[in-house]
């Protein structure tokens, strides 16, 4: 199903779409996002060459928006990189977007600005309003103003608001009010010139998971227990908070699955109803999404030597099904799911707007075509019309015999207007008139019947517009 639809879009757009720089260039909202492709050779080869591709391109009101805020001169590898972060992998048209987020990857794959395996996510779900968005760095949101805007080899969402590139480690904490996690890392002296090497996996290294306590309960409990420790335990601490070689999204975290740390030791995911916990500790919030990984805010320390969960669930609630065994996991496969499935629902959407647009098409030229044959057959009938005064009076009308139409003549149209009745049929207003060569030459006479009489030769039965045979004899 998903392949037939996919083949369908593919179909379509190459027929009927236009290139990516054409669209671009022509469409009056992107004049801002294709002046920088223009300036970029780069992004001039990328676009051209574009396939099974989502553009996510801020509108020109969004460039407006965003521009006071930049520094005066951006280098050229500062655009290339934001612009190449607006560029999917994959076609999302907007029917697909939904209250499960999906971490799509983008273009962005610059180790400067994207250190993660296989290039910088970027988050795609529909907001509390109902209405598609995107998420990117520090949780900066993007609408959709105009969707599904169509070229080869994918979709175009144009956007209000120009995206974030995910931050490092150390700016998003600062800026996305981690404060009683900045306290922590004050406390155990993580921040500490001579300490930071202890750390700098954690925070440095590629395609991390990290899970940052963020409360005044968490501060005091580790106040509480760091009290004593040395610097290699305070590192302990400090990595077990870390998953080294797993992009965990909050869409990866499933029941019952444990996670090796950079400490050494597992953590353990238990989902109850709405809430996930990392050991005993709530996620509080999910995916800050950063330049090597993702960051989840949590509402307590972890604590190596305590791998409790959480309290058992009250009331009605109880924890779904494990979808993954009790052993180390750092990627879960699940089984596919039942129902429509995201590219089954961008199938079916993108099938109907196609088939609407194809109709619309056939519409359109059945009725160029009856239009067209309407004007020819009137130029013909113009041509043939002639005046009822041509031709002998028993040329206009006809009667039937023996099941056969022949002229009538002026004994039968006597007869006629004697008796009242009406005998024979009316004729119409065409008439045939014989070709040149024709012994009948310039006679006219009738198309629905009558007899026609020329030099040389006997005369004619005429019936509708065609000679029938000899008058007066039999003919077919």
């Amino acid at each position: 199903m998903e392949l037939l639809f996919f083949c369908l879009l593919l179909f379509i757009s190459c027929v009927w779409s236009q290139a990516l720089l054409s669209v671009l260039q022509n469409h009056f909202e992107l004049s801002a996002f294709n002046s920088y492709v223009n300036g970029s050779q780069k992004l001039t080869n990328l676009l051209s060459s574009a396939d099974n591709v989502t553009l996510l391109a801020p509108s020109n009101a969004a460039f407006k928006s965003w521009l006071p805020n930049q520094a005066p001169n951006l280098a050229e590898d500062q655009i290339e990189a934001l612009l190449t972060y607006h560029i999917v992998h994959g076609v999302f048209p907007s029917v697909t977007f939904s209250s499960q987020p999906q971490f799509s990857k983008t273009f962005l794959n610059n180790i400067t600005y994207a250190n993660v395996t296989g290039g910088q996510r970027a988050e795609l779900l529909t907001g509390s309003s109902g209405n598609p968005e995107i998420v990117s760095g520090n949780k900066i949101v993007s609408g959709i103003s105009t969707t599904d805007v169509l070229f080869t080899g994918g979709l175009i969402q144009i956007i209000d608001t120009v995206l974030t590139i995910p931050l490092n480690f150390v700016i998003l904490i600062t800026q996305a009010n981690f404060r009683y996690f900045v306290a922590i890392l004050n406390a155990g002296g993580y921040l500490s010139p001579n300490d930071t090497p202890l750390v700098s996996n954690a925070i440095y290294a590629p395609s991390n998971t990290i899970f940052a306590p963020n409360t005044q309960a968490a501060v005091d409990s580790f106040n509480s227990i760091s009290a004593t420790m040395s610097q290699e335990q305070l590192a302990e601490i400090f990595n077990y908070h870390t998953v080294p070689g797993f992009l965990g999204y909050s869409t990866q975290l499933k029941h019952g699955m444990q996670l090796r740390t950079l400490q050494g030791t597992n953590l353990t995911i238990t989902i109850q109803g709405n809430n996930t916990f990392v050991n005993s500790a709530r996620i509080m919030t999910y995916d800050y999404l950063v330049c090597n990984g993702v960051v989840h805010m949590i509402d307590s320390v972890l604590n190596p030597s305590n791998t409790t969960g959480p309290p058992p669930p009250t009331g009605a609630q109880t924890p779904p099904a494990t979808t993954s065994s009790s052993t180390t996991l750092y990627i879960s496969i699940q089984p596919p799911k039942s129902g429509w499935t995201p590219a089954s629902k961008a199938g079916v959407g993108i099938g109907v707007v196609l088939i609407a647009v194809a109709l619309v098409r056939a519409m359109y030229f059945l009725l160029m075509w009856m239009r067209r044959r309407q004007l020819v057959g009137g130029e013909k009938r113009q041509k043939s019309k002639v005046v009822w005064n041509v031709g002998p009076v028993w040329g206009r009308k006809v009667t039937k015999q023996m099941g056969r139409e022949r002229g009538v003549s002026p004994q039968e149209l006597d007869a006629e207007q004697k008796s009242g009745m009406d005998m024979a049929s009316p004729g119409v207003s065409e008439a045939l008139t014989m070709t040149m060569g024709s012994r009948y030459e310039g006679s006219t006479v009738g198309s629905w019947g009558g007899e026609l009489e020329g030099s040389g030769g006997p005369k004619m039965v005429i019936v509708r517009g065609h000679i029938s045979g000899v008058a007066g004899g039999g003919g077919s």
